[in-house]
């Protein structure tokens, strides 16, 4: 036997006890062999195939590292393969709509990547490595598998989010800068609307982007279609990016946000949430969750698994509430008075004679003007809205349960749970394992900066008892 591959082994640091026994194995057997079976122990494969055993699986990462939603994918798939493989990444610094390709003669061994046009899946399906799609775009879809966000499912969280808060005109901007991307998401939420008789005013882009930056009588055909809506209105945009958009065209057209026009961006993106004026409120697609499927769904296959028939659809997180959407679209005012007062009141004992002694109207009047505008009765609205805060805490903050029962206005934990069960379907115990998976969960999570304002407040409603406790 060739001493080289024995010393190898044995010198080489990164070679695990599995791969030294099996040459050792060799070794001693061939001591014992004759000239033939000497040979065939010396073949080059057998050493290679030996050596292979040792050797960390390399893993292209075609994912841009500028947004919210590709930092996420790559934080959920560092986090499966620290916790079940050793594999060594290939990774550079990209945008988000640069268009990616392996390097001719890549010797990998597979590849998580947002597929967004056709070269690329065709080079994937050429290669024959195993590969999966964490994008929207739907290239190559036959032959490698997908793992990303529901798209429908965020389409009908961002509808349920706006009829709650009493809107009943809407409108949905798209992308101005994907005009490869068959939009579904847009498509999904003017079919929900529709399927409950709302009509749904949509805006779409007439150029063929060369730049980020849109010419300047796109962005006037804008502000023309945002004077024109009726208003108040619920506006969809397809992500956060083209939310910004929207607001500076609100802005340049002299309309109030939220108040006349409510701006949810579609995908969360910290940088534009963060930069808009007012912050928008986006939705999270849960990227480091999704990051972690896809990490696993790659793992059984580079075991010899075959790649599923179907996507892997993971639904979305939440929304996250900013000033953009923080408003509620009732006419009104004494019944926008009363909605303000239960926001600003929701953490306390609250009953309807509470806000009956604040706000001038009959009993009969708060309850037929809640059906009518919302849809629900003033004491659904402080559960939905106790709801609500106690997603953004269980988020947000690493607290017990009883603490955030008590924080969002419950007298005790299973009448949190109970109220979770209604709105949402699902425990807050349950709701937490999901959002954290793939995140560390010592002391606070970190926290979404949009997000901290509000966290915040609700923070401060902790007992003085309850602040000494937590400093320890």
């Amino acid at each position: 036997m060739p001493a080289r591959f024995w010393r190898g082994g044995a010198r080489n640091e990164n070679a695990s006890k599995a791969v030294c026994r099996a040459l050792w194995y060799i070794q001693a057997v061939t001591k014992y062999c004759g000239p033939s079976e000497r040979r065939m122990f010396d073949a080059p494969h057998v050493f290679d195939s030996v050596i292979a055993m040792g050797r960390r699986a390399r893993i292209a990462l075609l994912i841009d590292t500028s947004t919210t939603w590709g930092t996420g994918l790559i934080e959920g798939i560092a986090e499966y393969a620290h916790e079940r493989e050793d594999w060594q990444f290939v990774l550079g610094p990209r945008g988000k709509y640069d268009r990616s390709l392996l390097p001719a003669g890549w010797g990998g061994d597979g590849v998580i990547a947002r597929i967004t046009h056709q070269d690329l899946a065709d080079q994937l399906i050429t290669l024959g490595l195993p590969a999966v799609n964490v994008s929207w775009y739907r290239f190559g879809e036959s032959a490698i598998p997908r793992c990303t966000c529901d798209e429908r499912a965020v389409a009908a969280m961002a509808a349920k989010y706006f009829v709650d808060r009493g809107f009943r005109q809407f409108a949905y901007c798209s992308s101005s800068i994907r005009p490869d991307y068959v939009d579904r998401f847009g498509q999904e939420f003017v079919t929900i609307l529709e399927r409950q008789t709302y009509r749904c005013h949509c805006h779409s882009s007439n150029w063929h982007p060369d730049s980020i930056m849109p010419p300047a009588s796109e962005f006037e055909r804008l502000v023309t279609w945002l004077r024109g809506l009726p208003k108040p209105i619920g506006l969809l945009a397809y992500d956060s990016v083209e939310a910004r958009r929207v607001t500076e065209a609100c802005e340049a057209a002299g309309i109030h946000v939220p108040h006349e026009v409510a701006v949810l961006g579609g995908e969360y993106d910290f940088l534009s949430c963060t930069i808009s004026r007012p912050q928008l409120s986006s939705i999270d697609h849960a990227p480091r969750r999704v990051g972690y499927l896809a990490a696993q769904l790659l793992s059984r296959m580079l075991a010899g698994e075959s790649p599923p028939q179907e996507p892997i659809l993971v639904p979305p997180d939440r929304i996250i509430t900013c000033q953009s959407t923080d408003t509620v679209a009732v006419s009104d005012d004494l019944l926008a008075a009363a909605v303000q007062f239960i926001k600003q009141h929701s953490h306390e004992k609250l009953q309807v004679s509470d806000i009956l002694r604040e706000v001038p109207i009959s009993r009969r009047a708060l309850e037929k003007g809640f059906r009518k505008m919302l849809g629900r009765s003033p004491a659904d609205e402080v559960r939905r809205i106790r709801v609500d805060n106690a997603v953004q805490l269980l988020c947000d903050t690493s607290w017990s349960m009883p603490r955030i029962a008590k924080v969002v206005g419950f007298a005790r934990p299973e009448l949190l749970t109970r109220a979770f069960r209604r709105e949402l379907g699902t425990t807050p115990s349950e709701f937490r394992k999901c959002h954290l998976r793939g995140q560390r969960a010592n002391g606070l999570v970190p926290m979404n900066q949009n997000a901290g304002e509000r966290t915040s407040r609700l923070q401060n409603r902790t007992t003085p008892t309850n602040r000494q406790s937590s400093t320890r």
